[in-house]
């Protein structure tokens, strides 16, 4: 009877890990391992990875959610020893099944300047109904500036103004 009792528990556990597990895509995660994923600062995988390009104030943090219910936050801190600095909302998600979802990350709450490098990190906590305990993933990435948006529609008619002119100007000459 204890055998059972023993085996039924680790079944519990099991589902509950299993039915909580995400995965950062972008930036690309050091690496996820769902053994580890538990353990605090970066699940586990604690070398440092690829590191990215990530826009200090405007970037956009994505994970793939397989399964299970918890609050998403994303972390900042210059190496993984220092204390990590919230720099995005709290993000709710439930019941979610093999969906990504794309956070806004602010690293200058943080106090972070362009040009430096640090760790980014994920951390997924469980609600009661997914388990115990919050997973961890982390990238490596360099802080850049944010990407100006520059827009066709003010581009082009200097770019049609001066077609024209050249168009006018041949047509002048070679007729």
């Amino acid at each position: 009877m204890k055998s059972i009792i023993s085996f039924l528990l680790v079944l519990l556990v099991t589902f509950n890990v299993v039915n909580a597990h995400f995965e950062l895509q972008n930036p690309p995660t050091r690496g996820f391992v769902d053994e580890t994923e538990p353990k605090s600062p970066c699940g586990g995988v604690d070398s440092v990875g690829k590191i990215t390009d990530f826009p200090i104030s405007q970037g956009r943090a994505t994970c793939y959610f397989y399964d299970g219910d918890g609050t998403l936050t994303f972390y900042f801190a210059p190496n993984q020893n220092s204390t990590f600095i919230q720099v995005s909302d709290n993000q709710t998600y439930s019941a979610l099944t093999n969906t990504p979802k794309t956070v806004n990350v602010n690293l200058t709450r943080a106090n972070a300047t362009v040009g430096s490098q640090g760790v980014l990190q994920a951390v997924f906590a469980l609600s009661p109904a997914s388990g115990n305990g919050s997973w961890y993933q982390c990238s490596d990435i360099k802080i850049t500036n944010d990407v100006k948006s520059s827009s066709v529609a003010n581009v082009s008619p200097h770019i049609s103004a001066i077609a024209l002119f050249v168009c006018f100007i041949s047509a002048l000459i070679f007729y």
